[in-house]
């Protein structure tokens, strides 16, 4: 070989040699990016508006939701919805009211108080489980229906029915409760009425008594939690019926998903309703759906007689669970990638967490880059819960510590509630 071809040979070598030196010192570069880093959080205090539970207890009935499977998603197309507040109570109002009259009530004639023209009385049967069996009770032909008004000094054969409505015609607008409805004409003033049936029915039927006044000034407005736990011994509530300042007197009763209803005692105490929930049974037969508080006012306004009922839904449960203060986390490329919540329990169940995370923008606002969810199934041993965060959603967001996790929700999928809830619930920052 002469001395050309060897220095030629010695400079590429030389080349290859460096390259691959090169080589060799880059890459400590891409796995000093992948490199995870931990660090402790603690979450923060609950302020106004937040959920919470005290003392934890073992559920009693059977979970809705046995899954071991867990689960884990992260959407990085938030809505800005996911980060208003939960509503804690619930209000509804009505302009009608409900009575559950029997087959001998209805022979005998059923008075009520009607406050307008052009109301809807309906009378649908129900089912009838006091002698043991069920029974369910016999339909009512509209045309078997009479109404009266008490008092009335009038010819007797004035009619204040204007029309009939049969089950059919009631099923078709999605009332299939095999029910039969008149409506009042403009002669039904205000007054009391008395409702009979032309033939007599069986004496231990049930029926519902639905009178709807559709426009009326008076309506009742009932607000309660919509989540009431086991160990409360009552369910608080407002109650207001509209251009009236007439003292109401209450009567309310609770009704579970299964059917059972229960009579509550109604107190009031320094200007706040309460229902005292029955102490031998409080808690329903079953985790799925959702119990109902139901309120009967019958007061007069302006020496008008006024029968109003309203309903609102809650759910009962028991604090089955909660969240540590403390929070792991992990880090990647100064990025969080994932934290790690410790859960108290005492029995073993499937929890699922839910939060939104936010970043920082050059002028200080929090943006909204991402929501995450996971459910797990655990136990006392095995007793925590991660959300991960995906960092290339965080880096390509431009957003900058620190870096927030709003709307932390913890929930008991078992009993499909809410136990925790807090808007404002981490800072985080390398």
């Amino acid at each position: 070989m002469n001395r050309f071809t060897t220095a030629m040979v010695s400079i590429t070598a030389g080349f290859i040699l460096a390259g691959c030196q090169s080589e060799e010192q880059q890459d400590p570069q891409p796995e000093q990016s992948i490199l995870i880093v931990s660090k402790q959080f603690s979450l923060a205090a609950v302020q106004a508006g937040d959920i919470t539970v005290g003392n934890i207890q073992a559920p009693s009935l059977d979970a809705i939701n046995n899954s071991k499977d867990p689960i884990s998603f992260v959407n990085s197309t938030p809505s800005q919805q996911v980060l208003v507040l939960p509503l804690s109570n619930t209000s509804n109002e009505s302009d009608e009211f409900w009575m559950t009259v029997s087959g001998a009530e209805l022979n005998k004639g059923v008075k009520f108080a009607i406050s307008q023209p052009a109301s809807i009385i309906r009378v649908a049967p129900r089912a009838n489980n006091h002698s043991g069996a069920l029974i369910q009770s016999k339909s009512i032909q509209p045309q078997q229906l009479r109404l009266q008004k008490v008092g009335d000094k009038t010819d007797s054969k004035v009619s204040y029915i204007q029309s009939l409505t049969d089950a059919d015609a009631l099923a078709t607008a999605g009332l299939d409760d095999n029910s039969s409805a008149l409506t009042l004409s403009s002669s039904a003033t205000a007054g009391t009425y008395k409702l009979t049936v032309a033939q007599p029915l069986p004496k231990n039927g049930q029926y519902l008594l639905n009178v709807k006044e559709k426009g009326s000034p008076y309506k009742l407005k009932l607000s309660a939690n919509n989540r009431i736990s086991s160990d409360k011994l009552n369910v608080p509530f407002t109650l207001q019926l509209t251009n009236s300042q007439t003292t109401l007197q209450p009567q309310a009763s609770l009704k579970h998903a299964d059917g059972n209803i229960q009579t509550l005692a109604v107190e009031q105490i320094n200007g706040q309703w309460q229902a005292k929930l029955p102490t031998v049974s409080n808690m329903p037969s079953s985790n799925a759906g959702l119990s109902e508080i139901q309120v009967n006012v019958q007061t007069q306004v302006n020496g008008q007689a006024v029968y109003r009922t309203v309903k609102t839904a809650f759910k009962q449960y028991v604090a089955s669970a909660k969240l540590s203060s403390n929070v792991a986390s992990q880090w990647q490329a100064g990025l969080p990638s994932q934290l790690t919540f410790a859960v108290e329990l005492q029995q073993e169940g499937r929890f699922g967490v839910n939060a939104a995370l936010t970043g920082t923008d050059s002028v200080g606002n929090d943006v909204l880059i991402l929501t995450s969810q996971s459910a797990a199934w655990l136990t006392t041993e095995s007793s925590t819960i991660s959300l991960d965060l995906n960092t290339d959603a965080i880096k390509n967001s431009g957003l900058k510590a620190p870096f927030k996790l709003k709307a932390l929700e913890f929930v008991d999928q078992g009993q499909m509630v809410r136990l925790s809830y807090q808007q404002q619930a981490l800072t985080m920052s390398l």
